[in-house]
């Protein structure tokens, strides 16, 4: 009696224990530390390229420029055909003159009293005639000098000589002038240029 107790009392120990297999609490996987994040390399930005200004753009030329930085062109000489110089004539008041037509011509003529009028075909060309007003002695001169053509315009050049002091001059009146006919193509305008300049004895 008292063994069949014992067994139950082993019975009911072991059942309450479970099946009786002891197993040892399993540990825990071991975790693995988060590997933390390598610091990134630091790149260094390559420096942006300078960019140089640009070129400031030259102000545009004004016509005030071009006239102060230009010199004019020089024009091509015009040959110079002389019909006449005198020292005494009937033109008593000083004349720069372009004729370009027989009346003009004819009327010019007869002032000065020159005696038989030359023929100039107005078609082709033109009179300059140029005199230096009536003056108290001899000595005095005036002549066209040059004749240039550019741009359509003639540059006549005229020089009017007087005496020197120390010269011994007639002293009656002079009224000199000079006449000279020059081709008329492409002649649109006209400018003298007058020069003066002391005489030799």
């Amino acid at each position: 009696m008292i063994s069949r107790l014992l067994a139950i009392a082993v019975a009911v120990t072991v059942t309450a224990c479970g099946s009786g297999t002891l197993r040892p609490a399993e540990e825990p996987e071991p975790v693995a530390p988060t590997p933390s994040a390598a610091p990134s390399a630091q790149v260094n930005p390559e420096p942006a390229p300078a960019i140089s200004p640009a070129p400031e753009a030259p102000a545009p030329a004004t016509a005030a420029d071009s006239v102060a930085g230009a010199n004019p062109a020089p024009g091509t000489n015009v040959e110079i055909r002389r019909i006449g110089r005198w020292v005494t004539s009937g033109i008593t008041g000083s004349r720069r003159l372009v004729i370009r037509d027989q009346a003009t011509w004819a009327h010019f003529w007869s002032e000065m009293g020159a005696g038989v009028r030359p023929e100039v075909d107005f078609a082709s060309d033109l009179v300059i005639a140029v005199a230096a007003g009536e003056r108290n002695t001899g000595g005095h001169d005036i002549e066209v000098r040059n004749v240039s053509l550019s741009g359509g315009e003639l540059r006549i050049e005229v020089l009017e000589t007087t005496p020197s002091s120390g010269c011994v001059t007639t002293q009656a009146k002079t009224q000199p002038v000079d006449v000279v006919m020059v081709s008329a193509a492409g002649v649109t305008g006209w400018s003298f240029i007058d020069s003066r300049a002391v005489g030799p004895c």
